[in-house]
């Protein structure tokens, strides 16, 4: 398939367009920069501009979309003392949301006028609420399926939240194949640190990511899974491995850290992940190899 990757010059963009290469499939990107070293030919476009897009997915077969502009607050914004997060840009934070919302929307509508059969969309599972909560927010029930309720109250979070409500709108204007892959955090080599960090101190940065994970060769081969797999409409899939950073039981976390969730349902065995993986793993043929040590 000839396929265009925006974001290609990020941190995942750049091994999906690897990923994409060593399957036989014809690459470009689209990003703000250019990476330091181009695989494909890239192209640096400002996707907030919907009429650069129009002529570069004519005889496009999938497009995977993972540009954004990051959210500082992701990474920095956790009292740990407070166990809350902050977010003290309001104004920067809403120019973020802006942008990623305007790139997203003009992305779909670039795809559809162009006839694009296929379309991946880079989302979160932030989307849930739990990642950078204001308040003191609890899952309805564990493992967290596709359909469990989406209350984030963060920029980040209400920007996937509005992202996907674009995507539901985009498949039901036409015959476009849509997926939303809701990944855990994406790590390196160069995060392994900061994983065993978060292993000696289960709640470093809050217990909403619920321990959970992905190696980023396997995030951007769930990429290149979901631009070849077949279904109808927009559907989104949680992305992550299938157990947890921590050496202790998930249940036996959840008694600990989030002891008002009763709804403790099957599948959450030994250190098995706190966000089903199921759906991925029946529709796509996702499951994460690369998981981390004991």
């Amino acid at each position: 398939m000839r396929v265009i990757v925006t974001g290609g010059s990020g941190r995942l963009g750049q091994f999906v367009v690897r990923e994409l290469f060593t399957h036989a499939h014809q690459v470009s990107a689209l990003d703000a920069v250019k990476p330091r070293e181009c695989p494909c030919p890239t192209d640096v476009v400002d996707l907030t501009k919907v009429e650069p897009l129009l002529d570069r997915f004519k005889n496009v077969d999938a497009v995977i979309h993972l540009a954004r502009v990051r959210f500082p607050y992701t990474e920095s914004g956790f009292n740990a003392a407070t166990q809350r997060w902050q977010f003290p840009d309001i104004a920067g934070d809403a120019a973020r949301f802006n942008s990623n919302i305007a790139m997203t929307y003009n992305v779909l509508a670039a795809a559809q006028a162009a006839g694009v059969k296929k379309l991946v969309c880079g989302s979160s599972l932030a989307i849930y609420g739990l990642y950078y909560p204001l308040t003191d927010l609890q899952p309805d029930y564990l493992p967290i399926d596709e359909t469990h309720p989406l209350r984030p109250q963060d920029p980040y979070g209400l920007s996937k939240v509005v992202g996907e409500k674009l995507c539901d709108g985009a498949s039901q204007r036409g015959a476009m194949q849509i997926a939303s892959l809701r990944f855990s955090g994406i790590y390196t080599e160069e995060h392994r640190g900061l994983l065993a960090e978060r292993k000696k101190q289960p709640t470093l940065r809050g217990t909403g990511a619920l321990w959970s994970y992905i190696d980023v060769r396997d995030a951007a081969r769930a990429c290149r899974l979901a631009i070849e797999a077949n279904f109808t409409g927009h559907q989104a899939f949680n992305i992550c491995a299938p157990d947890t950073i921590m050496d202790i039981p998930t249940r036996e976390l959840a008694s600990r850290y989030l002891a008002q969730v009763k709804d403790l349902r099957e599948g959450l065995q030994g250190r098995s992940s706190g966000y089903s993986v199921a759906k991925a793993q029946a529709l796509l043929g996702f499951t994460a190899k690369l998981l981390l040590a004991k």
